[in-house]
């Protein structure tokens, strides 16, 4: 089961845009200037085979280089903790990315390139590397599988730092969201979104792509899995801070669970659904319709728990 972390890092990270504009910051001046990042897209659309999350699609991407024919594809993970058998599992699943992608037409000169967004409560201290340290005679160091992990650690990064650095808006916010804002107390957790109106504000006027009430609804349930703050005071503080609160999906969300519970009735149930799809996906054809209609009690709740996750109406009724 993924963790609420790994959650939200893949409904923000999911996003070539916020990806590119977090990759430009990260990368070293040289090369960032050498990617044309016009070309920053998926990889594809899956890849077979190794798996990095044994639930969700994995982070791959690919960009080409100006005036070279060659392609970085970068391999992105997250995680909240530090992970010794990291560098070990990315070489793995990197040579894995490489071989595919080379097989659907990208060039030899393709390189991958492996990227950690760690948070936990404490520094990254895990190896980036498969082997280093004295563990292995010095003569054959430089036959040995090696690759460098590059590791983006937001521990050291104070929140001030965050809040000012030149990074989407929505990515701003994730990382404040994984460094700053787990497991506070109720009245941190306000506090902290007082601090961070700006960011919420800044999110709200991005027109995307992803929509930005979208990603806002994944930063409110993020904050209500993992910290202490109760709905309805998380509810208050959004309001207060967005200029449009109405159009959270969050709101509709706690709506629609209530009075599904005060109703009690199946019909009730798929009414309810039907409203929250057509307002996440659109207008549903009649098959959509009918598949949610006919649904049991158990399918209609499960479904209405994926509903402000999934990214389409099929994923919700998988």
């Amino acid at each position: 089961m993924t963790s609420p972390h790994d959650n939200l890092f893949h409904r923000v990270m999911q996003h070539p845009a916020l990806v590119a504009g977090w990759l430009r910051t990260l990368l070293p001046t040289r090369i960032a200037a050498a990617v044309d990042w016009s070309t920053f897209a998926p990889a594809a659309e899956r890849i077979p085979g190794l798996r990095l999350h044994s639930q969700r699609a994995d982070l791959v991407f690919a960009v080409d280089l100006h005036g070279e024919a060659a392609r970085v594809i970068t391999v992105v993970e997250h995680k909240s903790a530090p992970d010794p058998s990291l560098p070990a599992q990315m070489l793995r699943y990197c040579v894995h990315v490489l071989h595919v992608c080379r097989r659907r037409g990208a060039p030899e000169a393709a390189v991958v390139l492996p990227i950690v967004l760690h948070h936990g409560g404490r520094p990254w201290s895990a190896p980036t590397l498969l082997v280093q340290g004295p563990d292995l005679a010095r003569a054959l160091l430089p036959w040995q599988p090696r690759q460098r992990l590059l590791v983006d650690d937001l521990e050291p990064r104070r929140e001030q730092d965050l809040l000012t650095a030149p990074l989407p808006p929505a990515v701003r916010l994730l990382f404040l969201c994984l460094r700053h804002g787990r497991g506070g107390s109720e009245s941190e957790v306000l506090a902290a979104l007082d601090r961070w109106s700006q960011v919420l504000r800044d999110v709200e006027a991005d027109d995307g792509p992803p929509l930005p009430y979208d990603l806002l609804d994944a930063f409110g349930w993020y904050l209500l899995d993992t910290t202490d703050v109760g709905e309805d005071a998380l509810q208050r503080a959004f309001n207060r801070h967005l200029q449009h609160p109405e159009n959270n999906p969050m709101t509709t969300g706690q709506r629609i669970r209530a009075e599904s519970r005060s109703l009690g009735r199946v019909e009730g149930q798929a009414r309810l659904l039907l409203k929250l799809l057509q307002r996440r996906f659109g207008p549903l054809n009649q098959i959509q319709q009918d598949r949610i209609r006919n649904a049991t009690a158990e399918e209609l709740e499960r479904w209405t728990d994926r509903v402000l996750d999934a990214a389409t109406f099929d994923d919700v009724v998988a």
